[in-house]
């Protein structure tokens, strides 16, 4: 939505300019100008007109200025009234009073408002004694002390409100960066998972066979190729899946590669496969109709597990067994007992990795020892979760 066409759903009120609120306060000080010397002019006054006339211009013209001014316009118009009151005249029904009171309440804090209207009432108290010891009080005397009390009292009202408005908008906008924060957050961790799970298997692949490679160059050529074609293509793999994760951080018409699942487990195994870890591969029920999330973690699940399989068990062999049935899904890798050991290193985050990925959608992962030799990854989601 344009700003032009969300300021147009704004009420008539909320869309005036200060400028146009300033024009306002003009003709409404005019027509009070015009009001109370109308009246003057209109009813007899022991006291002369030409007396009375800047009294009462005093006492309406500066509600033009009670926005920009709004205590100057309150002094001015107070000890108008005030002068006016003990002249016999209480400009009353005119809310002369009550317009830059207003405006001072919402402007100021609560304590110096309620000076104000204390001295307001002061003067408008002494303006009514004035008048009653000259015996010259006509009309409603009493009306403008009652229209201060009522004018502070919304005053007030209005100005808690706007606070109150104004830090719940405030207390929103911090919520809604907090939530933007953390949707970073968890979009930079998922692709740092999916760049761990990315490098971690296909460099462990590649410096296997760079390494059977560099062994076998000069006693065994054509196995030094298949290596070298092994490190071939599996850098190109990880190569377009790395193009996939960062295409993430890019614009959403960006090309991108489609997110690895379940029907990429076959191409999995024949790239373990072809680094001298044979790969069995077994699938039971319908796992394409799975989510695409649960088939990403399925994927990730058993690329790290061969990929533990290939760094850790060299010469073994591994089977993958991928089953959905009625009770969920069930993802188990396991890897036959290797004739030779190979240092492990530091420990890593993979097995953690994989946890997170099976917690994501409500699964459990195990992995153990079995019993015959050998190790077993095995993955379990419920069927809530697996649609």
């Amino acid at each position: 939505m344009s700003e032009s066409s969300r300021d147009a759903t704004l009420p008539w009120v909320e869309r005036m300019t200060p400028a146009a609120w300033t024009a306002v306060d003009a003709a409404v000080a005019v027509l009070l100008a015009a009001g109370t010397l109308t009246h003057l002019y209109a009813f007899p006054s022991s006291i002369p007109r030409a007396a009375l006339v800047p009294v009462d211009l005093a006492a309406t013209l500066p509600v033009a200025a009670r926005r920009r001014v709004p205590a100057s316009s309150l002094v001015i118009v107070t000890l108008a009234v005030a002068i006016s009151t003990a002249a016999g005249r209480s400009l009353a029904p005119a809310p002369v009073i009550a317009l830059p009171l207003y405006s001072l309440t919402l402007a100021a804090g609560r304590r110096r408002s309620l000076y104000a209207l204390v001295a307001v009432e002061a003067a408008l108290l002494g303006g009514l004694l004035g008048a009653a010891l000259a015996h010259r009080a006509q009309g409603d005397v009493t009306f403008n002390l009652v229209l201060a009390g009522a004018s502070w009292v919304v005053g007030d009202a209005v100005r808690t409100r706007r606070g109150y408005l104004a830090e719940q908008e405030g207390e929103r906008r911090r919520r809604a960066a907090v939530d933007a924060t953390r949707a970073v957050v968890d979009e930079r961790l998922a692709i740092a998972r999916e760049l761990h799970d990315v490098l971690a298997h296909s460099l462990a692949v590649i410096a296997i066979q760079s390494g059977v490679g560099r062994h076998v160059l000069d006693t065994q050529p054509d196995q030094a190729r298949e290596a070298l074609e092994a490190v071939e293509h599996t850098s190109r793999s990880a190569l377009d899946e790395l193009r996939r994760v960062l295409g993430a951080l890019r614009a959403d018409d960006v090309e991108r590669v489609p997110t690895p699942g379940v029907a990429d487990l076959g191409d999995l195994a024949a790239r373990v496969t072809a680094t001298g870890t044979p790969v069995e591969l077994s699938v039971a029920g319908d796992p394409t109709r799975l989510a695409p999330g649960l088939q990403l973690s399925l994927y990730r699940i058993a690329q790290e597990a061969l990929t533990n399989v290939v760094k850790h068990a060299p010469g073994a062999r591994a089977h993958v067994d991928l089953r959905v049935d009625a009770d969920g899904v069930r993802l188990e890798v396991t890897n036959t007992p290797s004739a030779r050991t190979r240092p492990t290193g530091p420990p890593g985050h993979g097995l953690v990795g994989m946890r997170e990925r099976a917690s994501l959608y409500g699964g459990t992962l195990s992995a153990e020892p079995r019993v015959r030799g050998g190790f077993s990854v095995t993955a379990h989601f419920p069927h809530r979760s697996s649609t």
